[in-house]
């Protein structure tokens, strides 16, 4: 297993992050008033060897009022897209199936059995634009001329790369802190990443800063490997605001060493080539809104500088412009 695919796991099989997914993302009508007692982590995984270099698959049981429902969470972590999605979903989701009537018995052989709903759930986080079907019968040759007769879903998509980081942030809660780590187009090099991320652990209630700190270290390790930094030997948890620092330290040691020995040239040439004007002004427009909607949400203007890593006097002046107080 490798280390992404271990952060993913251990992000999704955490119920307290899945049920903050699950009211943030997933918000159908059947599942309104669902309290983390309902949720059940199913201990199976239905990915064949071959694939599982490229995906990840998590399975909850949500039980209420005698009924199930099943969520079933795919993630793809290649930078390409595979057409076949919808395909591989329905052969998951009937493996899902064949699993309840085994458990069912010779009960789901009675007329009153019905299975219960799965809900498929792809989870995206390359940087190649999604373009696969959205339903099943889209990858059925004219398959709607045989409505009725052709099996048809639709799958829950959650794309990373199409969320900002100041979106994600803005969150304010463990599951945001942890997808912005995850998030493959944020612009921050490793030592900012760090920094403006710890400095958000300190805005979260406790309860939150824990949940963040069981999984900080599983996907920082990802992001530092990729630039050459080796975090093996910190702490997998960080419990303590010394800790934290001590791992910022370690970090931008790291990066000045690496830098100084030209490994990272290259890379940050390539990067600011890369920067276009235009590019730089839609993320500090986008910035700005993302301040304005945390300023009416009711965060003060320095938790909002905190966060978005923005002038005080900056966000100050755009809270008078807003009619906001701080």
């Amino acid at each position: 297993m490798g280390d992404k695919d271990r952060a993913f796991r251990n992000f999704l099989s955490d119920k307290a992050l899945f049920f903050q997914f699950l009211r943030r993302f997933l918000r159908f009508g059947t599942l309104e008033g669902v309290g983390l007692e309902d949720i059940e982590l199913e201990n199976v995984s239905f990915i064949s060897q071959e694939l599982v270099a490229r995906e990840s698959d998590v399975l909850y049981r949500i039980r209420r009022g005698g009924k199930e429902t099943y969520i079933y969470i795919l993630v793809e972590h290649q930078s390409s897209v595979d057409h076949l999605m919808p395909f591989r979903l329905l052969a998951y989701m009937v493996r899902i199936w064949e699993r309840c009537v085994e458990e069912a018995g010779s009960k789901s052989r009675r007329k009153s059995y019905l299975l219960p709903p799965v809900i498929p759930v792809v989870f995206y986080d390359g940087m190649q634009k999604w373009t696969v079907a959205s339903t099943f019968v889209e990858k059925v040759e004219n398959g709607d001329a045989f409505a009725g007769f052709v099996p048809n879903f639709s799958y829950h998509l959650m794309v990373l790369g199409k969320r900002t980081s100041e979106e994600l942030l803005a969150f304010r809660d463990a599951l945001g802190g942890l997808l912005y780590l995850a998030n493959p187009s944020k612009e921050e090099d490793l030592s900012m990443t760090v920094r403006r991320l710890l400095e958000y652990r300190k805005l979260l209630p406790p309860e939150e800063r824990e949940i963040l700190s069981r999984h900080f270290a599983g996907y920082l390790t990802i992001l530092a490997k990729r630039e050459g930094v080796d975090l093996s030997g910190m702490a997998e948890e960080i419990a303590s605001e010394e800790e934290a620092e001590k791992m910022v330290t370690y970090v931008q040691r790291e990066i000045r060493k690496i830098r100084k020995e030209g490994r990272l040239e290259g890379r940050e040439e390539g990067r600011m080539e890369g920067r276009q004007e235009g590019r730089q002004e839609g993320r500090n427009e986008a910035m700005l809104e993302s301040a304005r909607k945390m300023l009416s949400r009711g965060f003060d203007a320095a938790q909002v500088a905190d966060v978005l890593d923005l002038p005080l006097e900056q966000v100050r002046a755009l809270a008078e412009s807003e009619g906001e107080k701080d």
